[in-house]
């Protein structure tokens, strides 16, 4: 029968907690199944076993089989199952093996000796089925986190596969994003392929999904899905704003003869929570590094206070930042997760009996505590993203940069964040938050940004700005069930 199956699946990477536990599991040609879970629950391992990659290439301890239409998948050599059963994984940067877009899409067809012509019409069409055709002839190193989640499901799709597993396919895309991947999906259900996807944000796939899936200790069990209750906004996000803390002055960068921050000019203001929107592209993380003081701008200048960062030393920027990168991996440095804890804290010699207790309290609320002699690149995508939030706040920073934080993270993951972006403004700081998130703007922030082309469209009160994105031809903020009330 034509079905991607696994029976009996058990795995453990350490040979005693079993992180998959007897589970079974189907996908037939032509549905779509998502699974969900809490962070650490084993759902990207599941993928990576359904694809092959465990036992091949990930050592652990692992037993059960796994069929695609009827043949055990440890009978095919890997690349005839990399064919069959594509994965698009949580890191989208990890998958890139090109400098060029184009060539990253061919990548796999010619791995498989497709005919020049059919690679170059298969470049094509999947560039244009993620709605991504202008990227085309673009680096793949200049791509935003939302592109390089386009860019690899459109390298997977060239690949022609019969399964396809996209872990947290969302996760960075954009509203205009969202909705093109559900018209991705049913195409390619229409066309008989079985998809698996894993999210944490069931809102942006339900309405494709055929079956929704529950793996907890091991197991998968069937899923209701109700929409939640949105949010109100309370007191304790509703700061009165005042005193200018960090400032811009016609700041401009580019990376070679493409710009990408526009002559913006604006201030961050004590006690506001600012959610900083815009399409995949438009510049939001380049305009984080210029502000975190990561990048040096091409023309303009950035102030604290009335301090230019250009005259300010790193460590005496990172003693008033925080800066948390939208890939995780690129912001750990240590070999256990007790040591990267307390990286900030070494680096501007801060360590003390009161200050590693404090580290201490940090990892509990954020269910890390027990796992500090790991390896941090061992934990999940979305530990190593609260890790990322641990380790530069611990100084308790007056500014917070979170460069889309929430990715990854399950409701408890969630609440961690939003409890330290609220208690650092309510000890007087400031947070400015890199989302393609609405309601997450609508019912926590004080103050949106939306960005276009390099350049600040508009800049104000949450619902005012998210109504006016609708009457600027943004429509897709109201077709996600967000259009504000």
């Amino acid at each position: 029968m034509a079905m991607l199956e696994a029976r009996n699946l058990t795995f453990s990477y350490d040979g005693a907690t079993k992180v998959l536990d007897s589970l079974d599991f189907r996908v037939k040609r032509g549905e779509i199944v998502v699974i969900t879970g809490s962070t650490g629950s084993g759902k990207s391992t599941m993928a990576k076993c359904l694809a092959g990659f465990i036992p091949r290439s990930i050592p652990g301890e692992f037993s059960g089989s796994i069929t695609v239409d009827d043949v055990d998948t440890s009978e095919l050599p890997i690349a005839e199952v990399a064919r069959q059963v594509a994965l698009v994984q949580q890191d989208p940067e990890s998958q890139i093996c090109t400098l060029q877009v184009a060539d990253e899409v061919a990548f796999g067809p010619e791995n498989y000796g497709i005919n020049p012509e059919e690679i170059a019409s298969l470049v094509n069409s999947s560039l244009n089925a993620v709605g991504s055709s202008h990227l085309h002839s673009r680096a793949t190193f200049e791509l935003s986190g939302g592109e390089k989640q386009r860019l690899i499901i459109a390298s997977m799709i060239a690949c022609q596969p019969n399964y396809l597993i996209l872990d947290e396919p969302s996760s960075s895309l954009d509203p205009t994003g969202v909705l093109q991947l559900r018209n991705i999906l049913r195409d390619l259900k229409s066309q008989n392929i079985g998809i698996l996807l894993i999210e944490h944000n069931l809102s942006t796939v339900q309405p494709v999904a055929d079956r929704m899936l529950l793996l907890s200790e091991g197991k998968l069990h069937s899923l209701e899905f109700e929409h939640p209750e949105p949010t109100e906004r309370t007191s304790r996000e509703l700061h009165t704003p005042s005193t200018v803390v960090l400032s811009t002055q016609n700041l401009s960068f580019s990376y070679g003869d493409r710009q990408v921050i526009n002559n913006v000019s604006f201030g961050i203001n004590k006690g506001e929570i600012i959610g900083l929107m815009g399409s995949n592209g438009s510049g939001k993380t380049t305009l984080l590094g210029l502000l975190g003081g990561l990048l040096v701008p091409e023309s303009g200048d950035v102030y604290q206070g009335d301090s230019s960062l250009e005259k300010m030393s790193a460590k005496d920027i990172a003693r008033t930042t925080a800066t948390v990168f939208q890939n995780p991996n690129h912001q750990i440095f240590e070999k256990t997760v007790w040591k990267e804890q307390n990286l900030t804290l070494n680096s501007l010699d801060l360590v003390s009996s009161e200050t590693l207790q404090q580290s201490e309290n940090t990892l509990k609320r954020a269910k890390l505590v027990g796992m500090k002699e790991r390896n941090p690149f061992s934990l999940s995508h979305g530990q190593k993203r609260r890790l990322n939030v641990t380790s530069t706040t611990v100084h308790k920073p007056e500014i917070l940069f979170f460069d889309e934080p929430f990715i990854g993270q399950d409701q408890e993951g969630r609440e961690f964040i939003l409890e330290t972006v609220h208690e650092t403004v309510k000890e007087g700081g400031t947070a400015l938050i890199v989302t393609h998130d609405p309601v997450f703007v609508k019912n926590h922030c004080n103050r949106a940004i939306f960005m276009e082309n390099g350049a600040i469209l508009l800049d104000g009160d949450p619902l005012s700005v998210l109504d006016r994105l609708e009457s600027l031809g943004h429509q897709e903020y109201a077709e996600l069930g967000v259009k504000p009330s």
